[in-house]
């Protein structure tokens, strides 16, 4: 049997069957249908982690699995390994069907609250395929299309560590055509640590194979570092109630050793021999880098266990159940109007890639994700309209299934969250308002100033964190960059995905250039070394997006005391006898103690094949109020596909007041930004000054903006700049020490005083009179 992988957008993976009779009729493959045996679930194998209790959390880990056709009931048995021998250091009897199977018993009510079911791509029981995606489909949740019973331990918490082997034993049986008892089931090599779940779409997906700096990581597993990771090793990708290599149901052994995910520790996810083919190079690498950065600033005595469930090209909606999306409106650019679009993908895949890991002890969770919604509304959390509504909805609906029983996983386990990069906007509107959306509307997180008004909306929040990667574009720029524009690569290997980029004379006429993009420095190697995915979508700079990650992570939820993120807006003041200046001051409790570095500007640059100019200062005033707008919609009396009728408007939420511009078609709002210079204000570690004498006489800033859009702080001016040198983490506002950047902002000007659209707050009633520092 031939396995074809397929590429859509959005990194979409579609796996076509071909070859001789193995592809005759799969549906068959369920005829007869043998009965799921007494095992483990999915997300349990050899040598996993389970999720510790010790340090005063008090969490429980939970093991579970399906009693099969004839068991009654379990006994599970907790053997701690010692060098010489194992003794029981726990044992307890099961409780029965109380995980949270999706298999209510109105099969049309599953279907609407839990989207797409496991037996969908090769055919379901009663014949009905998956030929169509609407929510009305009746099809099954397993393919023996009824709710299996289960059972279920809670273990008293543990301290991280050790070496154990638990043992499910039948206990009682139902007699079937005089078959004997079931066999006792196993799981080896298992230890207690932290257990982080991953997910969202193609960047979290994106595997350590294009991620740079794979080989060096792999070489410190083989020399014995970073053994206290464990991953559930395989591609994200694969169901986890789904089909076997065979091709035939596997619907229990995800995470077993002849799974399609099994669990593995570090050393056993390298192959000295084919680093290359080796399991750790098919894992997400945003949610690996994540861990080995965690062991790098010192957390080596507790295992950390990996889950990763990303799948490209899909939704925020899809991995959230329907009943909890349902209080976010304006779900998508369609229905921007007075009516909601309830469309077939939303819930569609929380079955399949979120509940059966939901009954699981978890420390918390990390999600990159964002892509596919880049040409829907960005919203705004505290209205329940858009992104910001649906993040912050998913947010609340798996921290409350996860908790769901006491001493579990806690109600407000840490949650992390990757902002997009420029490439991740593919081509759609309002990429500032999206990052915007991404720190839940409040400009950073966990969020650092809240209005007192909203401290009932502002609850949970505390330790949910963010990592900006506006400036982690791939550092090399993929196939984006001289190199590959005049097609100097002559590096044998680049073949394949690179063939429309390999050396054509024709165009690459700069002998220097040809000579520098493939020495062992230049684009050419690099991209000859570690491949890119589908040009510069995918950044393979993956690496310090998992460092910011865990830096938040181990400041914010292991002890640690530095910052969680990077200079965040206070406020701001116009200050001068003429308004001059206008003043930016950052959060310096944020910054903890930290200061603002040097700035980096580049100089200002438009060249081609960009969209958008790069460089410059990132900083920009608006001198007309009118114009203001985070996020503005198509008012259409014919529809939104009517854009010949079509005005603007800008919603309240966004900071408008609603009412319908003059013009049709061209864009009123977000208009007549004009770039200031700016420089650190002396005496001060928080404060910068911008230079407002450019503006035209006697005008007035009435809003300020940093970073807010497609932004690129690289230096194209420079002829090397993507032939041998890569750039990244540039931009010219930042964190001195821990090199965190500043958090995109964009604010009104109002009475000279910042500020901000609710529910981010920035007004700070600063006085001139007294010092520069943040009151």
């Amino acid at each position: 049997m031939t396995l074809t992988m397929t590429m859509t957008a959005g990194l979409s993976l579609l796996l076509l069957f071909s070859g001789s009779s193995e592809a005759t009729n799969l549906r068959s493959l369920q005829q007869p249908l043998t009965p799921q045996p007494f095992s483990f679930d999915a997300a349990f194998g050899d040598n996993m982690v389970l999720q510790h209790g010790q340090g005063g959390a008090g969490s429980r880990a939970a093991i579970y699995g399906f009693l099969g056709p004839q068991c009654q009931s379990v006994q599970v048995d907790l053997y701690a390994a010692t060098p010489d021998s194992q003794h029981i250091s726990f044992s307890t009897s099961a409780a029965i069907n109380v995980t949270q199977q999706p298999f209510p018993e109105d099969d049309i009510i599953a279907t609407e609250e839990w989207g797409e079911r496991p037996c969908t791509d090769l055919g379901c029981p009663g014949g009905v395929m998956s030929g169509s995606f609407h929510a009305s489909d009746r099809r099954s949740f397993n393919p023996w299309n009824t709710r299996l019973p289960t059972w279920k331990v809670w273990l008293p918490p543990q301290p991280a560590g050790g070496n154990f082997t638990i043992v499910a034993t039948c206990t009682t049986q139902e007699t079937v055509n005089g078959t004997s008892m079931p066999e006792p089931i196993s799981l080896v090599n298992v230890t207690f640590g932290d257990v982080w779940y991953c997910s969202g779409q193609s960047n979290m997906q994106l595997s350590m194979n294009y991620s740079f700096h794979k080989y060096d990581t792999a070489m410190s597993i083989l020399h014995g570092k970073y053994s206290n990771i464990r991953i559930m090793a395989g591609e994200s990708i694969n169901r986890v109630y789904g089909l076997d290599r065979n091709g035939g149901w596997n619907y229990a052994k995800y995470g077993s050793q002849d799974g399609s995910n099994p669990w593995m520790t570090a050393q056993q996810s390298v192959d000295g021999n084919n680093m290359d083919d080796s399991p750790l190079m098919l894992f997400g690498a945003t949610c690996w880098w994540f861990a080995q950065s965690l062991v790098d600033m010192g957390i080596t005595d507790t295992p950390i266990g990996l889950v990763n469930t990303a799948i490209g090209g899909k939704r925020i909606q899809e991995f959230t159940s329907n009943s909890t999306i349902g209080q976010c409106h304006n779900r998508t650019r369609a229905g921007m109007g007075n009516q909601e679009d309830n469309v077939w993908f939303e819930g569609n895949l929380y079955a399949q890639q979120v509940m059966p890991f939901v009954d699981m002890t978890v420390k918390g969770w990390l999600w990159y994700q964002g892509e596919n919604n880049m040409y829907e509304v960005k919203g705004n959390s505290k209205h329940d309209v858009g992104y910001g509504c649906e993040l912050k909805a998913l947010i609340q609906s798996w921290r409350q299934a996860w908790s769901e029983t006491s001493d579990t996983t806690p109600p407000d386990a840490p949650f992390g969250i990757v902002t997009l990069a420029n490439s991740g906007g593919e081509g759609g509107p309002d990429m500032g308002s999206m990052l915007h959306a991404q720190t839940l509307n409040y400009g950073a997180l966990p969020p650092p100033l809240v209005d007192p008004v909203d401290q009932d909306f502002f609850g949970g929040l505390e330790k949910v964190f963010a990592a900006q990667a506006y400036d982690l574009e791939d550092e090399w720029k993929a196939n984006n960059g001289p190199c590959f524009e005049y097609k100097c690569c002559t590096v044998t290997a680049l073949v394949g995905q690179y063939r429309d980029e390999i050396y054509d004379p024709a165009k690459c006429t700069n002998e220097t250039m040809h000579g520098l993009c493939n020495s062992p420095e230049g684009a050419c190697s690099q991209a000859h070394r570690v491949p890119y995915l589908m040009g510069n979508i995918h950044p393979r700079s993956k690496q310090p997006v998992g460092e910011r990650l865990a830096k938040a992570a181990y400041n914010l939820v292991y002890g640690g005391d530095g910052a969680v993120t990077g200079p965040t807006l206070q406020g701001c003041s116009l200050l001068g006898n003429r308004d001059d200046r206008l003043e930016i001051r950052f959060n310096s409790t944020l910054m903890k103690g930290d200061r603002l570095g040097e700035p980096i500007v580049t100089p200002k640059t438009n060249r081609p094949p960009r969209f958008y100019p790069a460089g410059g200062s990132q900083l920009f005033v608006q001198i007309d109020p009118s114009l203001f707008c985070m996020e503005s919609h198509i008012f259409s009396t014919g529809g939104f596909q009517n854009v010949r009728d079509s005005t603007f408007v800008c919603p309240t939420w966004a900071g408008g007041s609603e009412k319908r511009s003059l013009q049709a078609i061209d864009q009123p709002y977000d208009q007549g930004w004009i770039e200031v210079p700016f420089a650190l204000k002396p005496g001060t570690s928080n404060t910068i000054e911008l230079d407002l004498s450019g503006l035209p006489e006697r005008a007035i800033p009435t809003a300020v903006k940093y970073a807010w859009g497609m932004v690129d702080c690289c230096d194209w001016s420079d002829p090397d700049m993507f032939v041998t040198k890569s750039c990244i983490a540039n931009c010219p506002i930042y964190a001195a020490e821990s090199k965190l950047p500043a958090n995109p902002f964009m604010a009104k000007i109002v009475n000279g005083q910042c500020e901000c659209v609710s529910p981010q707050f920035c007004t700070d009633n600063y006085n001139e009179d007294e010092d520069a520092g943040v009151h």
